[in-house]
């Protein structure tokens, strides 16, 4: 783990805590001593400072950022729609539903701000279709918005995107693999004989 210079009881609040402490710069650990008036006020400062810290962690691996507000998501799904036109026969039907799936995020962005999510998505793939590929959704307009996510540095990361299109995909693949299922018969003892009452009664005469 490391050295410390120093360990003392000190109190953070009400709550006692032990502190160890390392005077240098060149630490391994580090503590965030978190301060809020509430604790749905806590709860979402601690997610900040979480997703911030991951975030952190997964552009040590990768520094690749992509733009955000469902711009990737849109010019993924206009060029997968593209693809899907030039193949033959029942494949590019499967192909642009695949690309459909990828309105998802837009969509999803676009209910929780209070806006249409069919106007915002029009919107997208009018952009998009005259080159604009880091245009995506304005989460702060009042109406439905978009705007360039580069400019307004509303970013995520490569690694993070990347990883939740494979899992997802490799998820809905493995359902579709799926070419029977098989239903457990409930648990339990042999059924009772029918057609006979009181067949475990004693009969005494």
């Amino acid at each position: 783990m490391g050295h410390c210079d120093s360990v003392y009881l000190s109190e953070v609040g009400d709550t006692q805590v032990v502190v160890f402490k390392h005077e240098k710069e060149d630490g391994a650990i580090s503590t965030i001593v978190l301060r809020g008036s509430t604790d749905n006020l806590m709860d979402d400062i601690e997610r900040a400072v979480d997703d911030g810290v991951n975030t952190f962690k997964v552009l040590t691996r990768d520094k690749r950022l992509v733009p955000g507000g469902g711009a990737t998501e849109i010019e993924l799904a206009k060029q997968i729609t593209s693809y899907g036109e030039t193949c033959p026969g029942l494949e590019q039907y499967a192909i642009k539903k695949f690309a459909e799936a990828f309105e998802a995020i837009p969509r999803a962005l676009a209910e929780n701000s209070g806006v249409k999510a069919n106007e915002v998505i029009s919107k997208l793939y009018a952009v998009h279709q005259e080159g604009n590929k880091n245009v995506g959704l304005d989460i702060e307009a009042e109406v439905p918005a978009v705007k360039d996510m580069l400019e307004a540095s509303i970013l995520d990361t490569y690694l993070g995107k990347y990883w939740a299109i494979k899992l997802a995909t490799n998820a809905a693949v493995t359902v579709l693999r799926v070419d029977q299922i098989i239903m457990a018969k409930p648990a339990g003892g042999p059924k009772p004989p029918s057609g006979k009452k009181d067949w475990d009664d004693d009969q005494n005469d």
